[in-house]
């Protein structure tokens, strides 16, 4: 196994395609959609219309000084129906690719970023012992029609968000709560990503890197004398921080929490033995960890005994109500490293319509990475979420994470000040020796 050591430090955007492409038809977020699932009774539509407009958007990012691209290809698009593959979709997808090459973007490729198609959650999704079968049908396809073009690969994104917002948080399809479901699926994602990195390694062998970008928060007690809060917050970290890290390096697989989320059996072909060449970090805020909450009134208890705020009452927080906290960026950073895998930033960001508050955000958390960098911490590169405004899942169309801001009436996009400020802090970091 060689981890792939770029020439350069990588400074990237990152995007995923059921949020910008449009009309992806055939996956299980475009049927809860019409549902009326989505705040405001929102649906993706043609989002920012990616598709069509892909050279457009990765010129914005090449004008910006960048050198590396994150973004996801469509299982549903590439695979509508079982063994029914789209290959005009996979020629669409080489396009993207070579344009990348053209502008000197360094690819990072998601094979799957919360979309899967219909007729696979139809047979359970993530939940059924042949999501392995079905997920390693797909990943065999994509490395004959794609592979040679990609160095960088992304398995899953944020796979423990994927199991706790289908199964615990009720904020992603198929919004059935149940913790023996959720521990299932981590372990059914672990069994796939296994082995899609077996199979990527089998097929370029000391040529690529494959990893996943893991969602981390820095975990807090609400009320710091609460010794509930103080052990639930311990517990949090190690579920939701630590229990994919552990699994992708060879260390116990911890998918369960006492008295709450049940144990599963393990993944034997996981076990003693790194599967992950890096570790992508994905981080936007912290989490307070609140025994017995109250609801927004405060005069009952909600319906589970355990709730997480996102920001305190007074403290600067972005438009979905998520805290300002590079602090936590350097904690986490610092756990993901105590693992002796090479980083990548795979997502940072914030939800800022006017962009007010971006600029401060993305220079206090390009900081905080920078001085790690000089520390030694190996972390290298930074992606940016997101390139331009896009459907921000559950939210819709309200929430702004982009560089560029679009105006989903006319499509146009247009540069802010934090993209600005980004590009001219590569452009200083790129003129040092």
């Amino acid at each position: 196994m060689v981890c792939l050591k770029p020439t350069e430090f990588l400074w990237g955007a990152a995007t995923s395609s059921h949020q910008i492409e449009g009309n992806n038809l055939h996956n299980d977020w475009w049927a809860w959609e019409e549902s009326g699932q989505i705040e405001g009774g929102a649906r993706s539509g043609v989002a920012t219309d990616h598709w069509n407009r892909f050279r457009e958007d990765l010129s914005l990012a090449s004008d910006l000084g960048l050198n590396a691209y994150r973004f996801s290809i469509e299982w549903s698009r590439l695979e509508p129906r079982q063994g029914e593959w789209d290959m005009a979709a996979f020629a669409r997808y080489r396009e993207i690719l070579d344009e990348c090459r053209r502008r000197g973007l360094e690819p990072m490729l998601t094979l799957h970023h919360f979309t899967s198609p219909k007729w696979f959650t139809d047979k359970g999704g993530f939940t059924g012992e042949d999501a392995p079968n079905h997920f390693s049908s797909y990943v065999q396809k994509v490395i004959h029609e794609l592979g040679h073009d990609v160095r960088l690969w992304c398995t899953f994104n944020e796979p423990m968000v994927m199991a706790v917002g289908a199964y615990l948080g009720c904020f992603m399809p198929p919004a059935t709560y149940s913790p023996t479901l959720a521990a299932m699926t981590c372990r059914n994602l672990l069994r796939c990503h296994v082995a899609a990195y077996d199979m990527l390694h089998a097929a370029f062998p000391n040529r690529i890197a494959v990893g996943i970008a893991h969602n981390m928060l820095d975990f807090k007690p609400d009320r710091i004398w609460h010794p509930i809060e103080r052990v639930m917050s311990g517990l949090f970290v190690r579920f939701y921080n630590r229990s994919w890290l552990n699994a992708v390096t060879g260390s116990r697989q911890n998918f369960y929490v006492p008295g709450l989320i049940p144990r599963v059996p393990v993944v034997k072909e996981a076990q003693g033995r790194r599967t992950t060449d890096f570790i992508g970090v994905n981080y936007y805020t912290k989490a307070y960890v609140q025994w017995k909450p109250r609801d927004a009134e405060g005069s009952r208890p909600a319906e589970l005994p355990l709730g997480l705020a996102f920001a305190r009452r007074k403290e600067p927080v972005s438009d979905v109500g998520w805290a300002i906290h590079p602090r936590g960026f350097e904690r986490v950073l610092k756990l993901a490293a105590s693992y002796g895998v090479p980083l990548y930033v795979t997502e940072n960001g914030i939800a800022d319509r006017d962009d007010k508050l971006r600029p401060d955000f993305l220079m206090s958390h390009l900081r905080v990475c920078d001085s790690m960098r000089r520390d030694g911490v190996d972390i290298r590169g930074y992606f940016h979420w997101s390139l331009m405004d896009n459907f921000e899942w559950i939210k819709g169309f309200g929430p702004r994470f982009g560089l560029y801001k679009v105006d989903y009436q006319t499509l146009v996009r247009t540069r802010t000040r934090s993209a600005e400020l980004y590009k001219d802090y590569i452009a200083k970091q790129k003129s040092v020796p």
